[in-house]
């Protein structure tokens, strides 16, 4: 499949957070936009701030996500400021490492995808410079507020209570990867 790794992290114990198995927004810059990003304000306001951090216009703002249905509105809004997006069909990991590569094809990533994922992509991303923000939701945030889904969405935050981490809870870089002693390793995969 396309944009394929094998990834790993290394870090010292308990410098990672700890997240169970479920979905988290991310967001990241590259280290010319770092510090301008706040996950806890709209998207348009982040995109605003990073086309200003790296004195572009929002026509030539290129941001990179998933082209999944919980990211339809997001692809809207982006696209809506003129924002070049590009919606791979799986690979945030790959997408942040991307973002944050010297020459880099995108600006910024913005995403739904897996919490395991956004703390490898984390190392990745403390690694090569750039800034990240991510925030754990429950099924019901990322996928609709059914029936259906609540049971799940009610099991994970339970999971989280226990883990000592917060759903909704906006974490930084350094929440996310504490200190500096970290190692990540990428490798594509072909078939």
């Amino acid at each position: 499949q396309s944009n394929a790794l094998a990834v790993m992290a290394f870090a010292p114990r308990d410098s990672l957070l700890h997240a169970p198995d479920m979905y988290m927004k991310k967001l990241v810059v590259n280290r010319l936009a770092a510090g301008a990003i706040d996950l806890s304000l709209p998207l348009t306001d982040n995109l605003r701030n990073v086309a200003k951090a790296l004195g572009k216009p929002l026509d030539k703002l290129r941001m990179v996500t998933l082209d999944k249905p919980r990211l339809s509105a997001a692809i809207e809004e982006a696209t809506q400021l003129g924002v070049k997006v590009f919606a791979l069909p799986d690979g945030d990991v790959a997408a942040s490492v991307l973002t944050c590569w010297q020459d880099n094809p995108y600006d910024v990533m913005y995403t739904i995808g897996g919490a395991p994922e956004g703390v490898i992509s984390a190392c990745a991303v403390k690694a090569l410079g750039g800034d990240m923000q991510a925030e754990l939701i429950d099924f019901c945030q990322a996928k609709g507020d059914y029936t259906e889904n609540r049971q799940i969405a009610e099991q994970e935050r339970k999971r989280c209570k226990a883990m000592g981490v917060d759903v909704n809870r906006v974490y930084s870089l350094d929440e996310l990867v504490r200190g500096n002693d970290i190692l990540f390793s990428a490798t594509g995969v072909t078939g």
